[in-house]
């Protein structure tokens, strides 16, 4: 009796997890799901309607924040046993703060500039109240510098 073949969909997004996910050599994935490395290729670059290539995919992933994250944190423990740093931490520090800079939060420099010159222009208008936003300018800043 024939074995029954699982439908190509069901296969496809295997095959994709594999890919994507465990990191898995397309010559791999066709061994172990018993296709032919050029179907694999054919489903590597995007089918459907919404086609995003796994290679796409994959780099997504690993971008993703919780896989930075693990990625670090066996950084961390093979330093603290001793052995040689694997990862450009120069680099890596270079671009969480280039993506700190784009976040939506304003910046603790940012804010003072522009207290600086609200605080200016109040004395101008009402001296008596420029000196109490002051103290609450500081205050402000003081508790964003701390959670920075």
């Amino acid at each position: 009796m024939a074995q029954k073949r699982t439908n190509n969909s069901t296969l496809m997004e295997l095959a994709r997890r594999m890919f994507v996910e465990e990191g898995m050599t397309a010559k791999a994935i066709a061994s172990t799901i018993e296709v032919t490395e050029q179907t694999i290729g054919k489903w590597r670059k995007g089918v459907g309607t919404n086609a995003i290539s796994w290679d796409e995919q994959r780099a997504q992933f690993l971008s993703a924040p919780h896989n930075i994250k693990k990625n670090l944190a066996k950084e961390l423990t093979r330093l603290v046993e001793g052995g040689e740093a694997t990862l450009d931490m120069g680099a890596i520090n270079s671009a969480i703060k280039a993506i700190q800079s784009m976040s939506d939060e304003t910046s603790v420099e940012t804010v003072y500039s522009v207290f600086k010159e609200f605080d200016s222009w109040m004395s101008e208008q009402d001296p008596e109240m420029a000196v109490a936003f002051l103290e609450w300018h500081k205050l402000y800043l003081l508790h964003k510098a701390q959670n920075q």
